[in-house]
């Protein structure tokens, strides 16, 4: 009967140790949150033209702050464009997790990533339905305080070169 007790003593310490280190590294990118105006470069191709336009986002946490979300306003190619992204700290992997949907696809796209100084780093390998392969990347890239940036890239299969796609500063609202 005293097991009991010792067994749940460690799994409530060692949760306990989980949930602090998850804070610690998740509460990190907490200068992400915030009001913002985008200004976004985007292509929607290796060799396609370069669309820019001005964007607002929003980021907040969510989920009793184990959850960063992220609603985008826009336009590309002059038509209206918004997406979700959710950002949390998979504290059982010790690695970043990111989803993204956007409204001009509707898929929704899970990234694995990890944070290296003032740089989070979010990769996928995609399979599309005809079976080719592409690694996709998207790169947070901290400023300061008030301004970072977001690159979304490809690398397609049988290349060693990353494609760049999107390319966003974050400035802040005053």
């Amino acid at each position: 009967m005293k097991k009991f007790p010792i067994t749940a003593s460690l799994v409530m310490a060692t949760i306990f140790l989980f949930a602090q280190n998850s804070d610690n590294r998740f509460h990190k990118i907490d200068g992400l949150l915030g009001s913002w105006d985008v200004f976004a470069e985007r292509r929607l191709s290796a060799a396609g033209q370069w669309d820019t336009s001005k964007a607002t986002s929003i980021l907040k946490k969510t989920t009793g702050d184990a959850v960063i979300e992220e609603d985008f306003v826009g336009t590309l190619q002059n038509k209206p464009f918004s997406s979700k992204t959710i950002v949390v700290f998979n504290h059982f992997t010790n690695k970043f997790q990111r989803a993204f949907i956007d409204s001009e696809h509707g898929v929704l796209v899970d990234y694995e990533g990890e944070k290296k100084a003032d740089t989070i780093f979010f990769d996928k390998n995609w399979i599309y339905p005809n079976n080719t392969t592409v690694k996709l990347r998207v790169v947070y890239s901290i400023i300061s305080d008030t301004e970072f940036l977001v690159e979304n890239m490809r690398m397609p299969e049988n290349t060693l070169k990353w494609n760049v796609t999107d390319r966003m500063r974050y400035i802040k609202h005053k």
